[in-house]
């Protein structure tokens, strides 16, 4: 048998002769050094990993890796505490000022005088409706509890604000309501004299008379047609013993000729509140109440307030 071997450029060639058995026997020899190779170089790996795993040293590393494991995993559970201890103090939140938004729906519902039942802030505003979502809207509909909390936060702000600006205007209207002149300055007493053009009764001459009087009992309750605040209590030359209440909105009323004044400057009384004794201090001729209504410093026809009807 021949064996013909050409280099690569084809350039040169070598030929070998021998017999099959000879062939043959080196290509035996070829495979099986081959084989030893192979094997054994597998084996070197398998023993030297199979080794490292076995060994203290394999053991330790195997040691460090759970150890870390066990760091992360305590790491994540630390940090999962510390959100749920965030979120529970967040919601602690939310209840108290949900809290103070009921007890102020309370109060406003009791100021605007509403029918009992109307507002009803110790239970749950009632809801309902179907929900009809497609798929794709309910794939992007599920939020996180954070978003949650937030949206309801959102919410919170927003009624707070609305229930802040509700209870301004209800207490601006009752301010005004109760501020408003209207009424008789004496719980008891008849009119003995009017507003404009009369006799003195002094002098018998024809004067001006800027109020209205109003006679009775003396000591009897002379009271405030309005809201406000005292701006003079004591005596004044003329008035006697006098009480001016100034009422906002450039008005101003004065009650002279007191026998007493129970009221101090600085005090805020309300309508109807007893603010002096009815007497005959000062220019007088009996006990009785000079009544006087000023809006911007000029006197008012008293009669236009007296009997005009209350808010």
């Amino acid at each position: 048998m021949k064996i013909i071997v050409v280099n690569q450029d084809h350039s040169r060639t070598r030929t070998y002769s021998g017999s099959g058995k000879g062939l043959g026997a080196m290509l035996l020899c070829a495979f099986l050094l081959s084989m030893v190779i192979g094997g054994g170089a597998t084996y070197a790996w398998l023993t030297s990993s199979q080794e490292q795993m076995l060994t203290k040293e394999g053991v330790k590393n195997w040691k460090q890796v759970l150890d870390t494991q066990q760091q992360d995993l305590g790491l994540v559970r630390q940090q999962a505490q510390h959100q749920l201890d965030a979120l529970m103090l967040r919601l602690a939140e939310l209840q108290g000022r949900m809290t103070r938004l009921d007890a102020l729906g309370e109060r406003l519902t009791a100021k605007a005088k509403l029918d009992d039942g109307e507002f009803d802030f110790s239970e749950a505003p009632a809801l309902g409706g179907p929900q009809e979502l497609t798929e794709s809207e309910a794939a992007y509909s599920k939020v996180s509890l954070l978003d949650a909390i937030d949206q309801l936060a959102d919410q919170i702000d927003n009624r707070e604000q609305q229930l802040d600006l509700l209870d301004n205007l209800i207490s601006n209207r009752t301010l005004h309501d109760d501020s408003f002149l209207a009424g008789l300055p004496v719980r008891k007493g008849w009119l003995s004299s009017r507003y404009g053009r009369r006799t003195d009764p002094f002098t018998g001459r024809a004067a001006w008379h800027n109020g209205v009087d109003f006679a009775g009992k003396r000591g009897s309750d002379i009271i405030s047609v309005a809201a406000g605040v005292v701006v003079w209590s004591g005596n004044r030359s003329g008035f006697g013993l006098l009480v001016e209440v100034n009422h906002g909105n450039g008005y101003l009323t004065r009650y002279a000729h007191n026998d007493e004044s129970i009221v101090k400057v600085g005090d805020i009384v309300s309508r109807g509140q007893a603010i002096a004794k009815m007497g005959s201090s000062g220019r007088s001729t009996g006990p009785h109440v000079h009544f006087e209504v000023l809006k911007n410093g000029k006197p008012q026809d008293p009669s236009r307030y007296i009997y005009r009807a209350s808010k």
